[in-house]
């Protein structure tokens, strides 16, 4: 099919030789936050018997909780050189005079290394050799990279799972203690702090290890993931505004679970979306509006 074909009469595509659809004529979508859509404003007609064929399934915009297990990379806590800077720190406690100064210009180190408060407090806490062995009596640190898009949802006290490639069929328990300052600019992760029970001690200092977290936004508008069709540029769903008529809608979308897409702004809650055929009805949509994505191609 080749909807940028468009002739004022009938015939065939001179590309392919299909015949030719008549054009639906545009019909301006739903307001949507009171605001129109302009990005599509395109509307076209589909028969219920052609819809069946297809086999549309439809859905309702309705606000839920979207839980999705995420998984990182880690390994077990080993930096000599934060060892070093924070054991300066940490001796000149409680100075005065010049001594106060060169501890304050310690903290700067530490803050330049990316540490927050909350990972001081959690140093001040312990000995400062954790840094060095990585474990506090039966408590493990380990050092857990979580990618920017998360980190907003791994916060202290959440509960995690890490296991080790080298030591099978087994997993320590545990729970996020504190979460860094910096980014790392080449990988776009930040380190978080868990702290897992090992009284066995298995885990060694540097040691690999995958965590995994389960996260979980509540009382958010949520659509099915399956019903967002990506174009390349934007993200669209088909909006069913009567019994036989649908119309393309661009939205914006947050958190992603394997079975559900937070909805941002473009859907209000009570609008029936398409959740199933919508690669067919973009055909669909493209043969009878000519062509409305000039960013996806079939």
């Amino acid at each position: 099919m080749h909807p940028q074909i468009e002739m004022d009469h009938e015939g065939e595509c001179p590309i392919c030789g299909m015949t030719l659809v008549k054009k639906e004529p545009m019909i301006p979508s739903e307001k949507t936050n009171g605001k129109l859509n302009r990005e599509t404003p395109e509307s076209f007609s589909l028969s219920e018997d052609k819809q069946r064929l297809i086999g549309i399934e439809t859905s309702t915009v309705a606000k839920g909780d979207i839980v999705k297990n995420s998984s990182f990379s880690g390994k077990v806590g080993y930096d000599p050189d934060l060892y070093s800077t924070y054991s300066e720190y940490r001796s000149l406690s409680g100075s005065i005079g010049p001594e106060a100064f060169i501890r304050k210009s310690a903290r700067l180190k530490i803050t330049k290394l990316g540490l927050s408060e909350s990972q001081i407090q959690y140093l001040n806490r312990k000995s400062e050799d954790i840094l060095l062995t990585g474990r506090s009596k039966n408590q493990v640190l380990i050092f857990v990279q979580v990618y920017e898009g998360e980190i907003n949802q791994i916060v202290n006290g959440t509960p995690m799972e890490v296991k080790a490639d080298s030591i099978p069929n087994f997993s320590f328990q545990g729970r996020v203690v504190a979460s860094g300052n910096l980014v790392d600019e080449t990988t776009r992760t930040l380190s978080v702090w868990c702290e897992v029970t090992d009284p066995a001690n298995r885990l060694k200092p540097q040691m690999y290890v995958q965590s995994s977290a389960k996260i979980e936004k509540k009382n958010v508008l949520r659509i099915p993931r399956e019903a967002v069709f990506p174009t390349g540029k934007r993200e669209i769903v088909y909006v069913k505004q009567s019994e036989n008529r649908f119309g393309p809608r661009s939205i914006q979308t947050g958190f992603v679970s394997t079975e559900w897409i937070e909805v941002l702004e473009g859907l209000v809650e009570g609008e029936e979306i398409v959740s199933k055929a919508n690669f067919l009805l973009d055909s669909e949509a493209k043969l009878k509006l000519g062509g409305i994505h000039d960013t996806h191609n079939h």
